[in-house]
């Protein structure tokens, strides 16, 4: 289980005049819903940056072949290749897509990356 701020909102005009520091405790509350994170790599195990890491709602069937998916929303990946997503609901069945597009790509020669979650052995 996590735990989530509720909105704080400040509202400089309505501090009396000359405050200059505004002190608050904020308390968290319990949160069950799930945030994913992880790396996008190349078969060779290097961080793939800039990939495109989209989240679907899976509507019906079974998630590893239906096509009924409802995209819930993305993630760009960083120059080491991480992501993080959400926060999703708890029961959410999620289907994760990633798209990487190689420089190539513009010039019709981009080749596909097939993703594994550990590298791949040469």
């Amino acid at each position: 289980m996590g735990f989530r701020l509720t909105r704080f909102v400040v509202d400089a005009a309505a501090l009396p005049a000359g405050t200059q520091q505004l002190d608050e405790d904020f308390f968290l509350v319990p949160d069950d819903r799930v945030v994913v994170h992880g790396t996008v790599r190349f078969p060779d195990g290097s961080p793939a940056p800039c990939a495109v890491v989209k989240f679907f709602k899976v509507i019906s069937g079974p998630a590893t072949t239906t096509c009924a998916l409802d995209p819930i929303g993305h993630a760009i990946t960083d120059d080491c290749g991480q992501f993080l997503l959400g926060p999703l609901a708890p029961n959410a069945a999620v289907v994760i897509k990633v798209f990487f597009l190689t420089e190539n790509a513009a010039t019709g020669t981009a080749t596909p990356i097939v993703g594994t979650c550990t590298p791949i052995d040469p």
